[in-house]
C-alpha cells in the first residue's frame, strides 16, 4: 500500500505540472508514455475535458487472470481510460486489455470498433507497432569490409570464424540465461563449431540498486563463466559478456559484422534490438533469431522464430543461421529491411497522432460553455 500511495503521488505531481503547462492552451494534445503514468490521463481529463489525451503502453498487456492479481487493477484501468486513445504495440495486447476491462469494470465495449465507453467517455484502443529511424545514420556505420569481424574479435582477445551478437538491458524479461543455454547446447550438438563461433553479449546493467537485479546479473555472469570454462581454449571462448552501457556508435559495428543476432526475450512489447540489427545490415547479410514472445515476431516473419524456453530449438536455429544459403539470407534480410524502412518510428508517431486527431471528443462542454479552468471551447479544432 505504501508503494501504491507513492505511485499515486508521482502521477499527481506529473499531472499537475502538465496542467500548469496547459493553462493558456486551447484544445491541447497530450501524449502520455508507458506504465509509469497510468493514472495521469484521467487526472488531466477531469481538469481539462477539452484536451486530447493519448496513452502509449510500451510493455505487453497480460490476460485478465494475470492482471487480476493486482490489488489496484480498477484504479489503474480507470486512470488509463481517461485517455481518448490507448495504443499498444500489437493487436494481441489490445485484445487482452479489452478483455481485462470487460472483466474488471462496468463499461460498454464495442468489439467491432475497439472502443470502451465508461462514465460518458469513449476510449479507442489501437495497435501502433513502434520502430526505429531506419537505416542507421551513416555516421554510425564503418565501411563494410572483410576485416571488420576479425578486427572486433581480435580486440576482444579471441579468434573465430563466426560472430553472434546480443544487445540487452540485463533484465529478467530478456531471457539471457536461456540464450546462453541455447549456445551451450549448440556447441554440444555441433562440436565442429567449437573454436569457430563466438557470441558477444553487450549487456547494460539495469536497476542495480534492486537486489533482484543484482542477483540476476550474478547468475547470468556465472552461467557465461561456466560455459566458457567448459569449452574455451587458449585463443577462443564461446561467450564474451561485456557488462556496461554502450552507445549506438559502439554497438553498430557488432550489428554490421555479426553472422546472427539472438533476441530471446521471455516477454517483450516490441523489442527494438531486432529492428536495429536489421537497420544496420546494409549489405543484406546476417540472420535474426527472434523469440516468439516479442511484438517484433508478429512483423518480422523472415526471422527464425524460436521459443526461448526450448533449448533444442534455439541450438538448431543457431546452426540453421550459420549454414543458411547466402541467397536465402539476402532475400530474408532484404524483406525485413524493406518492412522496417516502410514502418519506421516516424510512421508510428504519425499514425498515432493522426488517430488522436480524428477522435471526436465526447466530454468537451458545448460551444459557449466554459471548461472548469475558464477557457471557452473554440468553434473549430486545429487542423492536421
Amino acid at each position: 500500500s505504501e508503494d501504491w500511495g507513492q505511485y499515486e503521488a508521482v502521477n499527481r505531481k506529473f499531472a499537475q505540472a502538465t496542467l500548469e503547462e496547459l493553462e493558456s492552451s486551447l484544445d491541447p494534445w497530450i501524449l502520455v508514455q508507458d506504465y509509469h503514468f497510468a493514472l495521469v490521463p484521467r487526472m488531466i481529463k477531469e481538469k481539462r475535458p477539452d484536451s486530447r489525451v493519448a496513452l502509449f503502453w510500451h510493455i505487453p498487456w497480460p490476460n485478465p487472470e494475470s492482471f487480476g492479481i493486482c490489488p489496484w487493477q480498477r484504479e489503474i484501468l480507470q486512470g488509463m481510460l481517461g485517455a481518448d486513445l490507448i495504443g499498444f504495440h500489437v493487436q494481441f495486447h489490445c485484445n487482452n486489455f479489452l478483455e481485462t476491462v470487460d472483466r474488471a469494470l462496468e463499461s460498454r465495449i464495442d468489439w467491432e470498433n475497439f472502443t470502451v465507453e465508461r462514465d460518458n467517455h469513449l476510449t479507442q484502443v489501437r495497435p501502433f507497432p513502434i520502430s526505429i529511424a531506419s537505416p542507421f545514420p551513416a555516421s554510425f556505420l564503418r565501411p563494410l569490409n572483410g576485416g571488420l569481424k576479425k578486427g572486433l574479435l581480435r580486440e576482444l582477445g579471441v579468434q573465430g570464424e563466426y560472430l553472434g551478437v546480443g544487445v540487452d538491458r540485463i533484465d529478467y524479461t530478456k531471457g539471457l540465461r536461456e540464450r546462453f543455454l541455447g549456445i551451450e547446447r549448440f556447441l554440444e550438438k555441433y562440436p565442429v563449431y567449437q573454436g569457430m563461433f563466438t557470441f558477444v553479449e553487450l549487456g547494460a546493467p539495469s536497476r542495480t540498486h534492486i537486489k533482484e537485479y543484482r542477483d540476476l546479473l550474478a547468475q547470468v555472469e556465472s552461467e557465461a563463466e561456466r560455459i566458457n570454462w567448459r569449452f574455451q581454449t587458449k585463443e577462443w571462448k564461446p561467450i564474451v559478456f561485456l557488462k556496461r552501457h554502450h552507445s549506438h556508435k559502439e554497438i553498430a559495428p557488432f550489428y554490421e559484422a555479426a553472422d546472427l543476432c539472438l533476441v530471446t526475450s521471455l516477454h517483450d512489447g516490441m523489442n527494438l534490438v531486432a529492428k536495429e540489427f536489421i537497420g544496420a545490415k546494409a549489405d543484406d547479410s546476417g540472420v535474426l533469431i527472434l523469440s516468439q514472445f516479442t511484438g517484433a515476431a508478429r512483423e518480422l516473419k523472415d526471422a527464425l522464430i524460436v521459443n526461448p524456453y526450448d533449448t533444442e530449438q534455439m541450438a538448431e536455429a543457431i546452426r540453421a543461421a550459420l549454414e543458411m544459403d547466402p541467397a536465402e539470407k539476402r532475400a530474408r534480410m532484404q524483406r525485413m529491411r524493406e518492412g522496417v524502412k516502410e514502418r519506421n518510428v516516424y510512421r508510428w508517431a504519425g499514425d498515432l497522432i493522426s488517430c488522436l486527431g480524428q477522435i471526436r471528443l465526447s466530454s468537451i462542454p458545448p460551444l459557449g460553455i466554459r471548461a472548469p479552468n475558464g477557457i471557452a471551447r473554440p468553434d473549430r479544432l486545429p487542423s492536421g
